[in-house]
């Protein structure tokens, strides 16, 4: 019904489908071009595969009883079989446990304004927060300050876990950067005198109080600053005999690393208007410095920033999260693969398929894992009802995936390939300059060229040409 709605709503507004309407403004720009990058990346991801299912299918032959299809891998071997060989590695392996202790939360956040400094010129300095300035009295305040432009940005660290919080990592801009116009500081202070003068000044007026600087970047032009929260759901440390510290898993890391990836895109837009600041951009193009953020979070040369015991000082040693990437990396084609079900699946359902007499969910369901899926169905299922996506993403989901191979393209290019690697204060620059700042107020097909300097201009163009080389990239973390 949901499907059949959308197909109506599409044609009613005069597109050709709901993927053709919901598309019109992304980077993909139809659904044509969705397909022909997930073709692609189904195309470089399928030796992966291959290979990984030839193994559990090895594993299957050693213990497989003769009535259960031994020379076959099924739907359900496959999840047994991957579970199986993952314990087996963690029990060759040291144990991913001891990580915590090198991560408490005030090293992981002291690591990332030292690594937002050696890229961006930018830090995070602690500041008291005013009586009723916070919902929490959890949630802290951080200034953050640049070095040639000060005060550039508020961010509100809302991180612990309570009762009646969402448990979900989150990144929301109270409020975004815009320039500020003369006639809007003018009106301000007229209205000022009139009402005798509940501000200061004319600057606080216009921004309500809040925070303002002027960017020497945008030639000294005014500018309100971002105000942002940033949420997780983090574990609150028992008792208080020890002392301990909140310490993060790894996994935790890398979810404060790729929500602050979305902060610093709020942090660095300096856009006129406040609707395409920052994370306002196309669905498409808002998870690139978030999930490029994640390779951060395992990288030697930031790790050594930072990563010390929290009771010995000791310094961590940074092949321990090499093997721990390793393993939750072991099964990473069928994990695409996965995605890439579910990304042609939501593209099919919003075809105009669901307006064909006699439509079944179930059936186009069962076609396209039989069309796309390196394991057949089993017969009878109908996962469909459990996609939980399909409704907020309706004919985007292939956006993760997307900003996945862009993030990775970058991450090789611009930042690995430096002889500094990913502290590379040039390599930041240009990412920051190409990407970050523009928010959505750039097509984000020209932020992606100008960061790999694409001189051939081939992606500059967008279109199904560049959607396919974007898949051809892959996705390899």
């Amino acid at each position: 019904h949901l499907l059949h709605r959308r197909a109506e709503l599409a044609r009613l507004s005069g597109h050709d489908s709901f993927a053709h309407m919901a598309l019109s403004d992304k980077m993909a720009e139809s659904p044509e071009a969705v397909v022909k990058f997930l073709d692609a990346l189904a195309a470089d991801n399928a030796p992966r595969v291959q290979s990984e299912m030839q193994e559990l299918l090895e594993m299957k032959k050693c213990d497989a009883r003769s009535g259960n299809f031994p020379d076959n891998l099924n739907a359900w071997d496959r999840d047994y079989y991957q579970h199986q060989l993952l314990q087996s590695m963690r029990s060759r392996t040291r144990t991913p446990d001891v990580l915590s202790a090198y991560f408490s939360l005030g090293t992981v956040m002291q690591g990332l304004s030292r690594l937002f400094h050696r890229l961006y010129g930018i830090r995070l300095v602690p500041k008291e927060a005013a009586p009723g300035e916070t919902w929490n009295n959890d949630v802290r305040r951080l200034d953050v300050i640049d070095d040639r432009e000060g005060h550039v940005a508020v961010i509100y660290c809302d991180l612990f876990e309570r009762a009646g919080k969402s448990p979900n990592p989150a990144h929301f801009t109270l409020r975004c950067s815009r320039r500020i116009l003369p006639d809007e500081l003018e009106e301000a202070e007229a209205l000022r005198n009139a009402t005798g003068g509940l501000f200061e000044s004319a600057q606080e007026a216009a921004t309500d109080g809040l925070a303002a600087n002027k960017s020497r970047r945008d030639n000294d032009e005014l500018y309100q600053l971002p105000t942002i929260a940033l949420i997780c759901d983090f574990a609150i440390p028992a008792g208080n005999a020890t002392k301990r510290p909140a310490l993060l898993t790894f996994r935790e890391v890398q979810t404060l690393f790729h929500e602050m990836g979305h902060a610093l895109h709020s942090i660095c837009g300096r856009t006129a208007l406040q609707n395409v600041s920052g994370t306002r951009c196309a669905t498409d193009f808002a998870e690139l410095p978030s999930v490029l953020m994640e390779h951060f979070a395992s990288a030697p040369e930031v790790l050594d920033l930072y990563a010390r015991h929290w009771e010995t000082d000791k310094p961590l040693d940074t092949s321990r999260v090499t093997e721990r990437v390793n393993l939750d990396t072991y099964s990473q084609g069928s994990e695409t693969e996965a995605q890439l079900l579910l990304a042609m699946l939501d593209q099919t359902y919003h075809s105009n398929l669901p307006l064909s007499p006699g439509f079944d969910s179930t059936r186009t369901y069962q076609d396209v894992w039989g069309k796309y899926s390196s394991l057949p169905e089993p017969a009878g299922t109908s996962w469909q009802g459990f996609f939980g996506h399909l409704f907020g993403y309706g004919a985007t989901y292939y956006s993760y995936l997307f900003d996945r191979a862009i993030a990775g393209k970058i991450w090789k290019d611009v930042f690995k390939r430096s002889e500094l690697g990913a502290v590379d204060p040039g390599a930041g620059e240009r990412f920051r300059d190409e990407v970050l700042r523009h928010g959505g107020g750039r097509d984000g097909w020209n932020c992606v060229a100008g960061v790999l300097k694409d001189e051939g201009g081939k992606l500059a163009e967008g279109g199904e040409e560049a959607m396919g080389m974007v898949g051809q990239w892959g996705v390899k973390d």
